[in-house]
């Protein structure tokens, strides 16, 4: 079981050079880590309550900011003394720490954002096959792109019609519905259906090419 306190009396920079060195065994990176949390824990909420306050945030906010800190800096763990501005070790960890609060504090602005802003309300569906379209009038692009889909393999034609119908510009398609096309198509990986949605659009692409260059020897222009 972790016991940190074997290492709260450890200098600053031991602690970092501790967590950050990958090759030492897990249990005593999480010691340094945990040491690190307890001794720098009050000054990061306290800089976040401040930026909270300033912003209208409550301490909410401010506590999830300051964990959101610790985890991010868990995951990188790239503090070096030798770029800090501050020669003190303990000041220059701060405002290692404070950067990186910085960031989370306009990750949490954007997210908030994007629930404001968000297209979707969670009734997304799968979708595998095109609308009936009988007695719809068509122009030739409509047919020629309609039959463009038709071609597809069914994979490639669930992954084209359920992006073509949700997807918005700067938006990801919902977690949610990510996942159901992904188990619908034998769950497979998200890099599988990229490609699914790549190779749909270029044979769409070609059909179109094939009917421009059609066109244009209709009217004489090749």
């Amino acid at each position: 079981m972790s016991d940190w306190n074997i290492l709260k009396d450890e200098e600053t920079l031991q602690l970092t050079e501790l967590y950050q060195d990958k090759g030492n065994p897990d249990s005593l990176r999480e010691n340094a880590f945990h040491a690190l949390c307890h001794r720098f824990k009050k000054d990061v909420l306290n800089k976040c309550e401040i930026t909270s306050k300033r912003f209208g945030h409550d301490i909410t906010v401010a506590e999830l900011v300051a964990t959101a800190t610790f985890s991010s800096y868990a995951k990188k763990g790239d503090f070096q003394i030798n770029k800090a501005r501050k020669k003190n070790v303990d000041d220059a960890f701060k405002n290692y720490l404070y950067k990186i609060a910085r960031n989370e504090f306009t990750n949490y602005y954007r997210q908030q954002q994007r629930k404001i802003n968000n297209p979707y309300d969670g009734s997304e569906e799968i979708v595998t096959e095109l609308p009936n379209l009988k007695g719809v009038q068509l122009n030739m692009e409509q047919a020629i792109i309609i039959k463009a889909i038709e071609s597809l393999t069914p994979a490639q034609r669930t992954v084209y019609l359920t992006y073509t119908k949700y997807e918005k510009l700067g938006f990801n398609l919902p977690k949610k519905l990510r996942e159901q096309l992904r188990v619908h198509l034998g769950g497979i990986e998200q890099s599988t259906i990229r490609t699914y949605k790549k190779e749909a659009l270029e044979k769409i692409k070609s059909y179109k090419e094939v009917m421009k260059l059609t066109k244009e020897l209709s009217d004489g222009k090749v």
